[in-house]
């Protein structure tokens, strides 16, 4: 384990009959002035799909449908231990229930290939389970929560080595038809390994504020996200990133992302980058 200890510190969404002609002329009704409800602000796979980005989304599978999201990411870190890690499929299963808003979530472990402080390692990542609702939503914003427990199944250099949980309070505001903000408050207890190889817990505070553009010619945006964690690991100090995302919908069953971001604040002198695409599909 000791040899892995610089590793281990990195990688820690009828027709009615005509009525006869009446000889009377009928009363012309007085018109409503009760406010129509809001429309339904997850319709669309932009607003379903949760990935690539650092928060989570608003918006629940509806009932009768599954998601299925997955992505390939390879990151390079330079620095002391500096080197490049590749993780695919990212796979994330969502399904929805009963309730339109409320959605179950499976993370499937992950396939890891990483060549960190000039060690060469390849394993699978920890398995995670979690539940998403959405709490409500008027004509421009809507909020809800969601939560996530992983489980430590991994290998060692790709484990959290601990349990892991996660309680999001995520939210969406519409500036106007082309332009919107949204962001999640996290409140998280990590695992990682510490200097002396020990799986260690810790606190992470973990807010991200995202600004989506839509584009025109169909479905699809850019976006922006500023993320940042309170700590990067145990004893460490904190981390941000910044993100930029491009969303394309093919249908109402499947969307294309690809992703850049790079490290603005790392412990240890590090820096990283980072490319990314992915699919995802809904029934």
């Amino acid at each position: 384990m000791t040899a892995l200890a610089p590793l281990l510190a990195i990688v820690s969404a009828i027709a009615s009959p005509l009525p006869a002609p009446s000889l009377v002329p009928a009363p012309t009704p007085a018109a409503s002035t009760a406010p129509s409800a809001p429309a339904d602000p997850c319709g669309s796979l932009l607003s379903i799909v949760n990935r690539p980005t650092f928060g989570t989304g608003v918006c629940t599978v509806r009932t009768g449908h599954a998601d299925i999201e997955n992505g390939y990411t390879n990151t390079v870190t330079t620095g002391p231990g500096g080197g490049n890690l590749a993780t695919y499929p990212q796979s994330l299963i969502r399904i929805g229930t009963s309730d339109p808003h409320l959605d179950v979530e499976l993370g499937p472990i992950a396939e890891n290939h990483a060549s960190l402080g000039g060690i060469a390692v390849d394993g699978l990542s920890d398995l995670s389970i979690g539940a998403k609702y959405e709490l409500g939503f008027n004509s421009k914003a809507d909020w809800g929560v969601n939560a996530l427990v992983t489980i430590p199944t991994g290998a060692a250099a790709f484990s959290a080595g601990n349990a892991q949980y996660t309680g999001n309070f995520n939210w969406g505001y519409t500036i106007d038809p082309e332009f919107s903000l949204s962001g999640t408050l996290g409140f998280n207890a990590f695992g990682g390994f510490n200097g002396a190889s020990v799986a260690q817990s810790y606190f992470a505070f973990t807010p991200t504020l995202e600004f989506a553009a839509a584009l025109p010619g169909g479905p699809s945006q850019v976006a922006a996200e500023y993320a940042y964690f309170s700590q990067a690991g145990p004893n460490l100090g904190s981390k941000s990133f910044l993100d930029f995302v491009y969303q394309r919908d093919f249908g109402p069953h499947v969307q294309l992302d690809v992703e850049y971001g790079f490290s603005l604040t790392l412990p240890n002198v590090q820096r990283q980058h980072y490319i990314g695409a992915g699919l995802s599909f809904m029934n």
